[in-house]
């Protein structure tokens, strides 16, 4: 889906409770959220997984290679990811020294709960480059 950056706390999880409601039909388990720069205002957003070679692309799946990088990664949950991003591009990117963005790709972690716990881990990946 493409969104604006103005906008996007609210059509993202929409397209994520949309994509939950497909069930055991969902074509991929949904493992990233990708923000994908298109060198405008608007972005693209995909919900995606590992690539797995072996195995048929499902139907409306497309892959693509995301370049390895240097990436700061932001520990948060589920209920505090929208409030970490916001942060991140706001306070903590425009106080950065010594590095800067890198590549076009940032990334949510959306990772099962570990043994004991209900709660599922998240993490915000972005690319940086040393000035």
């Amino acid at each position: 889906m493409r969104t604006n950056p103005e906008y996007s706390a609210s059509p993202i999880p929409k397209f994520w409770n949309e994509w939950l409601a497909q069930g055991e039909d969902r074509p991929i388990m949904g493992v990233f959220g990708v923000c994908i720069n298109t060198k405008g205002k608007d972005f693209d957003y995909w919900i995606a997984d590992l690539y797995s070679p072996w195995k048929e692309i499902p139907e409306g799946c497309e892959t693509r290679v995301i370049p390895g990088s240097f990436w700061a990664q932001f520990p948060c949950t589920d209920e505090t990811l929208q409030d970490t991003n916001t942060k991140i591009w706001s306070e903590w990117l425009p106080a950065l020294q010594g590095y800067s963005l890198a590549g076009e790709h940032y990334i949510e972690v959306y990772l099962f709960p570990e043994d004991g716990s209900n709660e599922l881990r998240v993490s915000i990946w972005v690319p940086l480059k040393k000035n």
